[in-house]
């Protein structure tokens, strides 16, 4: 065994996923969560809770896992059928072949997280630039005397 836990087609495992499966259709039935651990066995109405809540997110998961892998495979065949013009040096091929690649890439969450400016603050360094020339400041000084504006306000109101 390679130290991950049991096999998901394990007796025990197929087992767990069939209780699952019958608690999940009990509880569709109507059946309150105790009526379904007396039914099934469970210890006590969290384990039948449980059991509820963990075959709707499989009912969840397995379609939306099957989708991803129909998506890869459509994106794999098409980079597949762009490759030979790419290696050819059509710039054309090479761009939408970038963009498979692009999508491929989103897909899987194999790019570096995107970063984001606050448009506040750049909209605030932007305001103190223009600011600064009309006022022949610094956009340093026009933030402090903004800074210092507010801070004299804050007093007057607390």
């Amino acid at each position: 065994m390679s130290g991950r836990g049991p096999s998901m087609t394990s007796p025990k495992a197929l087992n767990a996923a069939e209780k699952q499966a019958q608690a999940l259709e009990l509880r569709k039935a109507g059946m309150t969560f105790q009526d379904i651990a007396d039914k099934l066995g469970y210890a006590d109405h969290k384990g039948a809770h449980k059991a509820v809540m963990t075959a709707l997110r499989k009912t969840i998961q397995e379609p939306a896992d099957e989708l991803r892998k129909l998506e890869l495979e459509r994106l794999d065949v098409m980079l597949k059928s762009l490759w030979p013009f790419v290696l050819k040096g059509s710039p054309r091929h090479v761009e939408q072949a970038l963009k498979v690649m692009d999508r491929r890439a989103s897909y899987l969450g194999l790019d570096a997280p995107k970063q984001v400016e606050d448009h506040r603050t750049v909209t605030l360094h932007v305001m103190a630039e223009r600011l600064a020339d009309d006022l022949g400041m610094t956009p340093g000084e026009v933030l402090a005397e903004a800074e210092a504006i507010l801070a004299g306000v804050q007093e007057a109101s607390a």
